[in-house]
């Protein structure tokens, strides 16, 4: 169609200045090259692949799904940590990079809703076990102490105040 489209409509655009033409940009000059196409491939993976399937987790009309917020948003930072490390990406580092911090500031404001640590212990399956194994106890909390972060936290006994703290309120 590019190539034809000169002929068949004549210039896409034509700037004028003063009343006259000064220039007529063609349909051909925004004819994608093959690299040009595999970058679009490249942005569709990062966003359709992997933020369009994180984003249906909540499309359910037949089930709550509050309890896949925290799984939605760690599958999605897991796989644009490994683009970060991806040779086949790093044009897009720092665009994936800003991503990943916008991720991180809502991530971190799950830690003033105890509803999504809730959810997660009162699912079937997750429970308990998800917030041990995914963001760790004592012995990764001590760990985090060693390697230099004053901040650590066991969220394995967080998970239990807040429970606790919730049986007590209701």
């Amino acid at each position: 169609f590019i190539g034809m489209a000169d002929a068949l409509f004549g210039p896409i655009t034509t700037i004028c200045c003063q009343g006259r033409t000064v220039k007529y940009i063609p349909w051909t000059a925004f004819k994608f090259a093959l690299a040009d196409w595999e970058c679009i491939n490249d942005k569709c993976t990062i966003i359709a692949q992997d933020a369009n399937s994180i984003q249906q987790y909540f499309s359910s009309e037949q089930q709550p799904t509050l309890w896949c917020a925290i799984p939605a948003i760690e599958e999605l930072q897991t796989a644009w940590e490994a683009k970060l490390t991806t040779s086949k990406y790093i044009l897009y580092k720092d665009a994936i990079q800003k991503g990943l911090d916008k991720l991180g500031k809502y991530y971190q404001k799950f830690d003033d809703k105890p509803v999504y640590i809730l959810v997660l212990i009162l699912h079937p399956y997750y429970k308990l076990t998800y917030i041990k194994m995914q963001w760790g106890g004592p012995e990764e909390q001590a760990n985090e102490y060693v390697a230099g972060n004053p901040n650590a936290i066991d969220w394995h006994d967080k998970a239990l105040k807040v429970v606790k703290n919730t049986m007590e309120e209701y």
